[in-house]
C-alpha cells in the first residue's frame, strides 16, 4: 500500500473544534455558534494558560536593540512574555549579561554609571521594558536577546493555529478538558487526565536537547 507522500498535516481551528467536541461526546454538527464562540475563547485561555507554563520555543525570537548613549530604559515589542538569553555585542564580541531581580536593580547604589552592560531587569508590563547595567556609553553596541513571544489569537474558525504538527494532540485534548467543563462536566475529570498526558508528551519533547552545562554565577569564563 503507498503512503501518501506528504506532510502537511495541520488541522485548522474549525478542525481543532470539531474533534474537542467529540472527545466531550458532543456531535460538531449540532454546534451552535454560540458554542463556536465559546470553544474560540477556551482556546485563547488554553494558550494563556501554555505561556504560564513554560516557554513556547516555536514562539522565540531573536532581536537585537541599538543602544543609546546614557540610556538604561529600552521598550521591547508588545507580546514578548519572557526573556530567555542576552548578551551585549561590542564590536564582533558577546558578553552575557545577567538577569537580575526588580529588587536588585533597586538596591543598585548607582544606576547611572556607564560602561559595558552586563546586568538587565525585565519590567513585565503590558508592553515589557528593560534596564541595563551599567548605562551604556556609545551609540555603537548592541543587545541581542531570544525573546518569547504570545501565541497568536484565535479569532476565526478557518484559521490556523499557531501550534506546530508536534502540539497537535495537546491542543485538542486541552480544549476538550475546557469545554468539558462547560458542557460535559461527566466526562471533565477524564479530559483533564488525558490532557496532562498529551501536554507531557509535547512538552518533554520541546526542550533544547542538549547536556546541561553549569557556569557559576558571577564568573566570566569567556
Amino acid at each position: 500500500m503507498a503512503t501518501s507522500g506528504t506532510v502537511a498535516y495541520r488541522p485548522n481551528v474549525e478542525e481543532i473544534i470539531a474533534e474537542s467536541f467529540e472527545r466531550c461526546g458532543i456531535d460538531p454538527q449540532t454546534q451552535t455558534g454560540q458554542k463556536a464562540t465559546s470553544a474560540r475563547r477556551s482556546l485563547n485561555l488554553l494558550f494563556t494558560e501554555w505561556s504560564n507554563r513554560g516557554y513556547n520555543y516555536w514562539t522565540v525570537q531573536y532581536k537585537t536593540i541599538t543602544l543609546v548613549a546614557n540610556q538604561a530604559n529600552y521598550t521591547l515589542e508588545s507580546g514578548i512574555v519572557d526573556v530567555i538569553d542576552m548578551v551585549y555585542r561590542k564590536g564582533s564580541n558577546d558578553q552575557p549579561m545577567q538577569r537580575i531581580a526588580i529588587s536588585e536593580y533597586n538596591q543598585l547604589p548607582n544606576k547611572t554609571t556607564t560602561g559595558a552592560s552586563s546586568q538587565f531587569m525585565l519590567d513585565r508590563q503590558y508592553t515589557p521594558t528593560i534596564n541595563v547595567w551599567p548605562v551604556p556609553d556609545n551609540v555603537v553596541d548592541t543587545i541581542r536577546y531570544y525573546g518569547v513571544y504570545q501565541l497568536e489569537d484565535i479569532t476565526k474558525s478557518y484559521e490556523d493555529a499557531d501550534v506546530p504538527y508536534r502540539w497537535t494532540d495537546a491542543i485538542c485534548a486541552g480544549l476538550a478538558s475546557k469545554l468539558a467543563v462547560k458542557f460535559a462536566p461527566d466526562r471533565a475529570e477524564g479530559l483533564y487526565t488525558l490532557y496532562e498526558r498529551a501536554f507531557k508528551f509535547a512538552s518533554d519533547e520541546e526542550g533544547a536537547n542538549v547536556t546541561l552545562r553549569v557556569r557559576p554565577s558571577g564568573l566570566n569564563l569567556y
